[in-house]
């Protein structure tokens, strides 16, 4: 909403916003006294009260406007969350630092774990395990999982070679697929 036509209900609005920011004590930040502040003059304190409350509760522009005044201050005052891996990563590896400098081995493995959990290296059943896909960190690992798939224990290079070339071929034919081909 942008600013009120009414130049005495925009002044109104910004003086409640500020006073509700105000930590002024013995009713110095009340309707009011913005009521006045911004140069009304009723005939009396009780109807400098009655028309602050029809301001506040009468008139949907002021309303409206107080709250996004109200919104645009918090958002000042509010710092910005990042939530990122990285940022995650970066606050656990400090904690796990920490702790390994005070010898506080219970806190390191919380840190550490923590760690695990955020780059996916913790599995449901609490067991890693290297030849997982999932794990995989390099065209050689994927090769060996596949063979290992099969029953082939102990592959050789030759064979993990084989292997990501018919893994690759196979990829090749799945994108035909989905092109339509």
């Amino acid at each position: 909403m942008p600013v009120l036509p009414n130049p005495r209900h925009e002044a109104f609005a910004q003086a409640i916003v500020k006073g509700l920011a105000s930590d002024r004590p013995n009713g110095k930040n009340t309707a009011k006294a913005a009521y006045l502040a911004v140069g009304y003059s009723p005939t009396n304190d009780r109807a400098a009260i009655a028309a602050a409350s029809r301001l506040l509760t009468k008139v949907d522009s002021v309303v409206e406007r107080i709250r996004e005044l109200q919104a645009e201050a918090l958002a000042k005052i509010q710092p910005k969350l990042e939530v990122s891996r990285e940022r995650i990563g970066r606050r656990l590896d400090l904690a796990s630092r920490m702790a390994e400098s005070k010898l506080d081995a219970a806190n390191m493995v919380a840190s550490e774990l923590g760690l695990a959990k955020v780059f996916g290296l913790n599995k449901p059943d609490g067991v890693y395990q290297p030849g997982d896909v999932n794990n995989a960190q390099s065209m050689e690992d994927i090769g060996r999982s596949l063979l290992e798939s099969v029953g082939l224990s102990a592959p050789s290079t030759a064979q993990i070679s084989a292997a990501i070339k018919l893994n690759d071929a196979f990829v090749d034919c799945l994108e035909r697929i989905a092109a339509g081909e």
